[in-house]
């Protein structure tokens, strides 16, 4: 039996496996099977935090359907609380996620719960922008700015976008932002989970990015469907940097089970 752990960021919920007490990673159908909702655990992706040589901790991630992910914003800020948890790292944490460096502050709420902070990487301008922005944050994304995001059934035109001829092969999320009184209100469809998540924290983060374009505000409150999430940058005359991802991280439970080979 191996010991798994419960996180949530705002709704975006993963499996977090300590990688010095399993032998191996699960395969990818060990992890769509842990992922699944009806027969498994059920979440959003499968994290593995393991030692690294140079750095507090590495996340490894996977989607729920077992493939890859070189960055899950929400994913990691989960990964920070539990490495916090486990005695990998203290309060102020430097790990390796697959797009490389990142920067990690936490703060205790009470046993269970946590604010994480985490650096992201930096984002170059796009060559076009506007009401339909392709951008990358770790993970691509194709933010559509819309006036009402409650308007829109993001599972249909999510999936009609992500299984396109122009995206079918790589796949990318895709994300819906609205802006009202400096607020913005984003929902987003995610490849590898392919549904809607009720967050998506390099989806929060790529709307921030194309507010700040549009806007020229580098500070914004996101408001998702599981809960608020703050993005701060600083623009450079090619793009942005000093990335910062903030908001709410819950320890749910804790369990064992059988990892199927």
């Amino acid at each position: 039996m191996t010991k798994f752990y419960k996180f949530h960021g705002t709704g975006n919920d993963f499996i977090m496996l300590d990688g010095r007490h399993i032998p191996e990673i699960p395969s990818s159908t060990a992890i769509a099977y842990l992922c699944h909702r009806n027969f498994g655990i059920g979440a959003d992706g499968l994290i593995v935090v393991a030692p690294k040589e140079g750095y507090d901790f590495e996340m490894i991630y996977f989607n729920s359907d077992g493939s890859p992910a070189r960055m899950c914003g929400n994913g990691a800020r989960c990964a920070v609380a539990f490495a916090y948890l486990l005695g990998l790292s203290g309060s102020n944490a430097v790990f390796l996620a697959g797009d490389g460096h990142h920067t990690a502050e936490i703060v205790t709420v009470n046993k269970n719960d946590s604010i994480v902070k985490i650096s992201m990487v930096d984002v170059k301008i796009p060559s076009e922008y506007g009401n339909q922005t392709e951008i990358n944050t770790g993970t691509p994304h194709l933010v559509n700015i819309v006036s009402d995001t409650d308007k829109i059934d993001v599972f249909a035109e999510g999936r009609k976008i992500r299984y396109s001829a122009r995206y079918s092969d790589e796949g990318i999320n895709v994300d819906w932002l609205s802006l009202e009184n400096d607020i913005l209100t984003v929902r987003t469809y995610e490849r590898g989970v392919e549904n809607e998540t009720l967050s998506c924290g390099t989806g929060v983060t790529a709307c921030a990015v194309v507010a700040a374009l549009t806007t020229g505000q580098t500070g914004w409150k996101v408001v998702t469907r599981g809960g608020t999430l703050w993005v701060e940058m600083e623009k450079q005359e090619t793009g942005f940097s000093q990335i910062t991802l903030k908001g709410p991280v819950k320890h749910v439970f804790s369990g064992e089970i059988s990892i199927p080979v």
